[in-house]
């Protein structure tokens, strides 16, 4: 079986990027005849060190972007790009759109010149967005209509395109839910912490770009609150900051509290430290929010990383982390509000034995996930696609 993957990210740092090469890596284990390609995007993010050098791919999508650009750009993009897609879905058995809309577009116009069956993956803000914005709406809805089939990475993602496409723009029986996964045995490996500012410290952590649907303020307010009582614990947030003016809110918030000494805004981080500081946290707190612009949270793989290094998690309620924390077994959820994270955090912090529950109950929960698993899922739709000719 040939399959062509389009993808913006083979990083390590976006979850599309994750989800991508934990996935491919699954179904070559799981098919050891399935030949990938990749069409990765321009200006893409550092390639992960776990994509191996057999892999084909090749730089010609659109950068991620891509929704944003001025319509010129956009049609530019899109006539540069099609054609390539379409070329390589010929070598191909199935085309499978990792990345949303308007990727996905793009990659149904390749498929359909090539004549090739289409599979797409919905995340999240991306997929939902589109059909919100007047200039896409359409171009989404035709996407969604044309796809042979999708595939949700949670309930709360499939329920957010249900409540906007009736079954004539996205028939129910098309949509797949497939949540993601992590490969726990990965998180088992203790990793070195380099020096830094809170070695010896206790620390919360954050991990996630510096965005309002995140939810970084929601965490910060909270870990503001209860820091005054804990002089000893520092909070950490990994993740990609631009200096815009939500950033500029989130450090106000700190030094408007007096906790700038113990607030670190790292910026991104290697795999190993990542891992590293999800293995000593005492809490790890992401807390999405519905976002002004549209954006929520699709499912969160964090959640799932943490859950494998014994970090109890603190999500929020109508987000894609009721599908990837199991309230009161590996964190809890809370709704969208300042005052429930701060409650639900203090509560953590002052039972050691409930953290010592949700760590556990983290581990088991993080082991019953596989990607494997959820590569078995997907072939099988690949195979139902394929008549079973593959």
């Amino acid at each position: 079986m040939r399959v062509l993957f389009l993808t913006d990210s083979l990083s390590d740092l976006d979850g599309v990027g994750r989800y991508t090469v934990r996935l491919v890596q699954a179904l070559v284990r799981a098919r050891p005849g399935l030949e990938p390609r990749v069409l990765l995007a321009r200006k893409h993010r550092p390639t992960s060190l776990e994509v191996p050098p057999e892999w084909r791919v090749d730089v010609v999508l659109p950068p991620d972007y891509f929704f944003h650009m001025s319509p010129a750009r956009f049609w530019a993009n899109a006539a540069l790009s099609i054609p390539r897609i379409a070329s390589a879905a010929r070598t191909a058995d199935l085309v499978h759109a990792v990345k949303d809309y308007p990727h996905s577009w793009a990659a149904l116009r390749g498929a359909r010149l090539a004549g090739r069956p289409i599979v797409a993956t919905a995340h999240g803000t991306y997929s939902v967005q589109p059909l919100l914005a007047a200039r896409h709406a359409a171009r989404a809805r035709r996407t969604y209509r044309g796809i042979d089939a999708l595939i949700a990475v949670s309930r709360h993602t499939r329920d957010r395109l249900f409540e906007l496409l009736p079954p004539a723009d996205l028939p129910r029986e098309r949509v797949h839910v497939i949540p993601n996964a992590v490969s726990a045995a990965h998180y088992a490996v203790p990793r070195a912490l380099p020096a830094c500012p809170w070695n010896g410290h206790p620390f919360t952590l954050s991990i996630g770009e510096v965005k309002e649907r995140k939810g970084h303020h929601l965490s910060l307010a909270a870990f503001c609150a209860v820091a005054r009582a804990r002089p000893e614990l520092h909070h950490v947030l990994v993740g990609n900051a631009t200096g815009d003016a939500y950033h500029r809110s989130l450090q106000e918030l700190v030094r408007s509290a007096g906790l700038a000494a113990r607030v670190h805004f790292t910026g991104n981080v290697s795999e190993d430290v990542k891992v590293a500081l999800l293995q000593r946290a005492e809490v790890f707190l992401h807390t999405p929010v519905d976002a002004a612009d549209g954006g929520f949270e699709g499912f969160g793989i964090v959640y799932l990383e943490a859950a494998a290094c014994g970090a109890p998690s603190i999500g929020t309620l109508r987000s894609g982390a009721e599908d990837a924390v199991v309230d009161g077994v590996s964190g809890l959820l809370v709704p969208q509000e300042a005052s429930a994270v701060e409650a639900a955090l203090a509560r953590i912090l002052d039972d050691p034995g409930l953290r010592a529950r949700l760590a556990e109950g983290g581990r088991v929960h993080a082991a019953r996930s596989s990607w494997d698993e959820n590569a078995r899922a997907v072939l099988a739709l690949y195979d139902r696609l394929l008549g079973g000719s593959a």
